[in-house]
C-alpha cells in the first residue's frame, strides 16, 4: 500500500509542474459532460412542456375542429353546429407580449368553460362553480404557471398591459399549467389577441367523436375534424429540433473528449522516463496501471461532477 501511496504521489506530481495541462483535461471532461447533460435536461423539460401543454384541457388529446385553411373562422360557425346538436366548445389560440416585457412572447389560450366536454379537467383540475362562474364574470381570471410568473416578475392578482394596452384578467398561479401560457375565458381572449368574434378550434366531445360524426354539407369546405390520434402533436413536430440538440450535445462530448484525449497523451509522452524509473524502482507494471487509473478515475469523477451540475444550472 506505501508503495502504491508514493508511485501515486509522484505521478500526481506532474500535474503540479503543468498546471495547464490539468485544467486542460478538467475544463475538457468539464465542459463535454455539461453540455451533453444541458441539452439532454432542456430535450427532457421541452418534451414534458409539449405534453402539458397539448394536455392542459380534458387531461389528454381530444378531437378538435378546425378551419380547412388552418387558421381562423367565424364564431357563427359555432353557433351552427350547436344548434345542429354538436357538442362542441369553442377556443381561440394566440400569442401576446405584454408591456415592458417585449422580449418574451406568450401562448394565451381562450375557452368557454359552460361547454367544455363533461369531465374535462383544466389544467389537471375539474372547475367547480365558482370558478366557472370567476373566468365568466368581469374581472375574470387568467391562470398561469408559477414558474412564468416568477419569470415575468408579476404576482398574483395583478393585471398586467398587453402590448395594445389591453389589460389581462387577474393572474391565478396554478402548479399544473405548462409554462408560457395563459389561459382565460374566451370573452376575454379575443379583445387581448384582437380577434373579435374569431375562433381557432373547437373541442369535440369524446362519446360523439367516437360515431365519426359527418360535418353538415354547408360546413364540410369550410372546417375540418381533427381526431386525437391523427393530429399532428407537438412532439412529432419538433422531432428534428430534438434530435439536431441531441446531435450538438453528442459532438460537444466528443470534442470535449478529444482534448482530453490529447492532453493525457501529452503527460504521458512526458512522464514516459518517470515511469521507466518507477519500473527500475521495482514497481510493478500492474500497480503502476493502477495507480494510471486512479489518477484518470479521479479526473474523470472531478470533471463529471462539475459538469452535470453545470449542466443543469444551464
Amino acid at each position: 500500500m506505501r508503495v502504491f501511496y508514493w508511485t501515486l504521489r509522484a505521478l500526481l506530481s506532474h500535474w503540479r509542474r503543468h498546471p495547464v495541462q490539468f485544467f486542460s483535461v478538467l475544463t475538457g471532461l468539464w465542459l463535454a459532460t455539461a453540455l451533453l447533460t444541458g441539452v439532454q435536461a432542456l430535450n427532457s423539460q421541452a418534451r414534458e412542456s409539449y405534453q402539458r401543454a397539448s394536455q392542459l384541457i380534458g387531461g389528454e388529446p381530444q378531437t378538435r375542429i378546425a378551419a380547412s385553411s388552418g387558421g381562423l373562422f367565424p364564431q357563427a360557425l359555432f353557433i351552427e353546429l350547436r344548434r345542429e346538436g354538436w357538442p362542441v366548445s369553442p377556443m381561440l389560440q394566440g400569442r401576446i407580449v405584454l408591456q415592458g416585457r417585449e422580449d418574451r412572447r406568450l401562448q394565451l389560450m381562450g375557452i368557454e368553460p359552460v361547454t367544455l366536454p363533461t369531465g374535462s379537467a383544466l389544467a389537471g383540475q375539474t372547475l367547480t362553480a365558482e370558478q366557472v362562474v370567476d373566468f365568466l364574470t368581469p374581472p375574470g381570471m387568467t391562470w398561469i404557471a408559477p414558474q412564468t410568473l416568477q419569470a415575468l416578475g408579476l404576482e398574483e392578482g395583478q393585471q398586467p398591459l398587453t402590448e395594445t394596452g389591453v389589460p389581462l384578467p387577474p393572474l391565478h398561479a396554478k402548479p399544473d399549467m405548462a409554462p408560457g401560457v395563459l389561459l382565460t375565458d374566451i370573452g376575454f381572449a379575443q379583445p387581448l389577441l384582437g380577434q373579435p368574434g374569431q375562433l381557432s378550434g373547437m373541442l369535440l366531445a369524446k362519446d360523439f367523436a367516437r360515431q365519426n360524426p359527418a360535418l353538415p354539407a354547408t360546413l364540410n369546405d369550410l372546417l375540418v375534424i381533427k381526431k386525437s390520434g391523427e393530429e399532428n402533436n407537438l412532439e412529432r413536430l419538433t422531432e428534428s429540433f430534438h434530435l439536431n440538440l441531441n446531435a450538438l450535445g453528442v459532438l460537444s462530448f466528443i470534442v470535449g473528449l478529444f482534448i482530453v484525449h490529447a492532453a493525457i497523451g501529452l503527460a504521458l509522452e512526458q512522464r514516459r522516463g518517470l515511469l521507466r524509473n518507477l519500473r527500475a524502482c521495482g514497481v510493478s507494471a500492474r500497480l503502476l496501471i493502477a495507480a494510471l487509473g486512479v489518477e484518470l478515475g479521479a479526473l474523470a469523477l472531478l470533471g463529471g461532477i462539475f459538469g452535470v451540475v453545470s449542466g443543469y444550472l444551464l
